[in-house]
């Protein structure tokens, strides 16, 4: 055990400055946003380390760890084992929320009765319930918060158990997923740290609890954070971030000297009219693709409106034989219920033989 004051990132790991502040905070909760690339799975993982490492998850108290889908849980499950070994990893439990209801209806299943009881060895399945025989994956999450709210015996054991919770890809979470929650750890002694891209909810289709950070920060009284680098990023792109960090948000800017590197880079191209503009970007597609560059890593992003900011430019490339895709049509039409009917139908065939829990 080690003192909080002498703990390091476990392999060598640099954080940003909220990052940080999340890993090592001992009594709040906390609310981290970022996007793609920003490490959020790696700040839970060093949390387990300094928590663990640290003493502040005693033994034989464990860390709980909720993500929406099993290969979520099973990431971080393994990424903390590298970060902690294989003895203070072993107080670490990640399940997806499915796989949590299931595992307080398995301990608890005696106290349903009525059209609610099941029999021992009762099975799962998405579409086809069968009264105390078989229950769908929503129902499971039903009955477990049933179980936390009429058995306080219940409810005391969850908290005695788990001194922090994680919650990962926390966006992505509905609101019967989120009610558990509430009633698992809400006004109980747990420190909850929920980490989310609140740009990149792709289960909206599924009942993904519009801003569902927000309510957490609200309902816990939880501290927002917002983690604003991109390790996925090079470093030319990654100082530029930065400076702009610098004014926006002074104290979560990180040390130049982390941003070495001359890989990557940013120009800024002033043109007298439209055309001249389409016509010099058509111009670098052209050359990269010539260069070998696949068409799919080449990419023109705009603020808003690319069907008439870009008009000037998919003409040019039409008129050189380039082939181009407008992905905002193609993401509006996922927006609409049909298509997600048909692409939630899809998934489910192709996925069948795994379950979400």
């Amino acid at each position: 055990m080690i003192r909080p004051e002498d703990w390091r990132p476990a392999d060598g790991f640099a954080l940003e400055p909220n990052a940080l502040r999340a890993v090592q905070e001992l009594t709040a909760n906390v609310a981290v946003a970022a996007g793609p690339g920003a490490g959020k799975t790696e700040l839970l993982a060093q949390r387990a380390d300094f928590l663990l490492r640290t003493g502040h998850c005693r033994y034989p108290r464990r860390i709980l760890a909720i993500s929406f889908k099993v290969d979520a849980a099973r990431n971080i499950r393994e990424r903390v084992r590298k970060r902690c070994g294989d003895q203070l990893s072993a107080r670490f439990v990640s399940f997806t929320f499915h796989a949590f209801a299931k595992r307080i209806v398995d301990n608890y299943r005696v106290l349903l009765t009525g059209v609610d009881a099941l029999d021992p060895d009762y099975t799962i399945d998405p579409d086809c319930p069968i009264a105390g025989e078989q229950i769908t994956f929503e129902r499971l999450v039903n009955l477990a918060i049933d179980i936390l709210r009429t058995s306080p015996h219940a409810r005391n054991a969850i908290r005695q158990t788990y001194t922090h919770v994680f919650l990962d890809e926390f966006q992505d979470a509905t609101s019967s997923q989120y009610t558990l929650l509430k009633e698992a750890f809400l006004g109980s002694g747990a420190v909850l740290t929920a980490v989310g891209d609140i740009k990149q909810r792709i289960m909206s289709f599924a009942g993904a609890l519009d801003g569902i950070m927000r309510t957490f920060a609200s309902d816990f009284a939880a501290t927002p954070l917002t983690l604003y680098q991109n390790y996925r990023s090079e470093p030319v792109l990654r100082r530029m971030q930065n400076r702009m960090i610098q004014v926006m948000d002074p104290p979560a800017a990180v040390p130049a000297a982390e941003l070495a590197g001359g890989e990557g880079s940013v120009e800024v191209l002033r043109f007298a009219t439209s055309a001249d503009e389409a016509a010099e970007i058509a111009d670098r597609i052209e050359a990269w693709l010539a260069d070998g560059i696949p068409p799919s890593e080449i990419a023109i992003l705009v603020r808003q409106q690319p069907h008439l900011v870009c008009a000037l430019l998919i003409d040019e490339l039409n008129t050189r034989g380039i082939a181009s895709r407008n992905e905002q049509r193609r993401q509006d039409l996922t927006a609409e219920p049909v298509a997600a009917l048909i692409l939630n139908l899809i998934r489910v065939l192709a996925d069948e033989r795994r379950s979400s829990g």
